[in-house]
């Protein structure tokens, strides 16, 4: 081979090999079964990953047109995914109409390995399943009793605590009131409780965006504000701490609090009105919707949101912001993604203890990811171009897995789910 072939072949070479190593960081894998088209939420947690375990939940076509069933699924290791239905207390599998955006599942993992499922809430009382053995999917069962009061609920998120109990935050409807609400499993006695209702407001609907439990087991929440009744458009983007230690709510600046909080209590908001922006609007405005928080090494919380800015009432037209709390002040408010008219009611960010990183969609493209301190956009996964929702965990200080749901890749009732796995260098 003549000498200027071999220096040339050799820095193409060259050139490439970042790329592929780059590449290698991400690998993505298709659950095998079959999504039904109502998959897709913003607020959800179908994902939990504990060691070498993965576990997703997500609901798949049902018996009859505009219907679903609720499939949780578990694999361990390089093993196979086994999967189970939930099931009515009479063993018959559940079955609901679909309802996007609300009827989808929340789960959690308990320190025994139980799983907890809280599915198809929309103003409902307690739909809630737990496994009757630790890991095993296929006995799902409803457990009406195992819950505390009646409610009119959605919006259910929950995550396990270092200790093994498990904290849910949902908002429930009480005299025309959207309030929110947290409640725990104790794993030490199998009893769930109500905690506090944590926001209420007269004229004002709580919803809730996000829960993460740190590594002190302390409960960070993260939520927004609808004017008067339920509506897409939301505001006031807010931020509470429920110590568990000793019983106090706090605010991100350590203030002691009574409950609930509303909209005027000092220090509650990370994101309040901005110029041209209306609490009593028409949802054609400038607003927020959907938000997922985590916190860093010294379990102070960041969060990422989508924010409209510029008017309208497009449902995809918010930018993707991130700010984080500095110890003294909400600081770095970044945009990190503007949206033309294409970011999906998705969002995700996780913080492994040096750098923090956002997760969000794109119409036509999926899964996008940006780090700090660039905060420079990627694609992730470019070949499920059809992926739209999402939500993830940080399960190692190394790598995050994204669960990533294709709702309509199939057809317009059937889609595909992806567990993606992204390690420590974005492509």
């Amino acid at each position: 081979m003549r000498p200027y072939i071999v220096a040339v072949f050799a820095l193409i070479i060259a050139s490439l090999a970042p790329l592929t190593a780059a590449n290698a960081q991400v690998t993505v894998e298709q659950v095998p079964r079959e999504v039904d088209s109502s998959n897709q939420a913003a607020w959800w947690r179908p994902i939990v990953v504990r060691g070498n375990i993965s576990y997703v939940a997500f609901n798949a076509p049902g018996s009859t047109a505009g219907t679903h069933e609720v499939k949780v699924g578990v694999k361990v290791g390089a093993g196979p995914w086994v999967f189970g239905s939930l099931k009515d207390e009479n063993g018959v599998v559940w079955v609901h109409a679909d309802d996007i955006g609300h009827d989808q599942p929340t789960m959690a993992v308990d320190g025994d390995g139980f799983i907890h499922v809280f599915a198809d809430h929309h103003g409902d009382n307690w739909r809630y399943f737990r496994s009757g053995a630790a890991n095993d999917p296929s006995t799902m069962l409803r457990r009406i009793g195992s819950m505390p009061g009646s409610v009119s609920m959605t919006y259910p998120i929950a995550e396990e605590a270092p200790n093994g109990d498990i904290y849910l935050m949902v908002r429930n409807f009480v005299s025309s009131v959207g309030q929110g609400e947290l409640y725990r499993w104790n794993d030490a006695t199998n009893v769930w409780s109500k905690i506090a209702t944590f926001a209420r407001e007269v004229g004002a609907v709580v919803y809730p965006d996000d829960l993460r439990v740190d590594s002190a087991g302390d409960v960070h929440l993260a939520f927004e504000w609808a004017y008067g009744y339920p509506r897409p458009l939301r505001h006031y983007g807010s931020y509470l701490r429920y110590q568990v230690s000793t019983g106090q709510w706090r605010t991100a600046n350590g203030a002691v609090l009574t409950l609930p909080v509303n909209r005027a209590t000092p220090n509650l908001l990370y994101q309040g009105l901005t110029a041209g922006e209306l609490w009593n609007d028409s949802d054609s405005g400038i607003g927020i919707q959907a938000a997922g928080l985590t916190v860093d090494s010294q379990n102070r919380p960041s969060i990422a949101y989508r924010y409209r800015t510029d008017g309208g009432s497009n449902g995809q037209d918010f930018d993707v912001y991130r700010i984080r709390w500095n110890g003294t002040a909400w600081a770095d408010r970044t945009k990190i993604y503007t949206a033309n008219n294409n970011v999906s009611a998705a969002i995700e960010t996780t913080h492994n203890g040096t750098r923090a990183r956002v997760y969000w969609t794109v119409a036509g493209v999926g899964l996008m990811a940006a780090e700090s301190p660039s905060w420079t956009p990627v694609a992730i996964a470019t070949g499920q171009p059809g992926v739209s929702r999402i939500s993830g965990v940080l399960a190692s200080s190394t790598e995050d897995v994204i669960y990533a749901t294709a709702p309509q890749e199939i057809d317009a009732n059937r889609g595909s789910l992806y567990v993606v796995r992204v390690g420590p260098n974005l492509p």
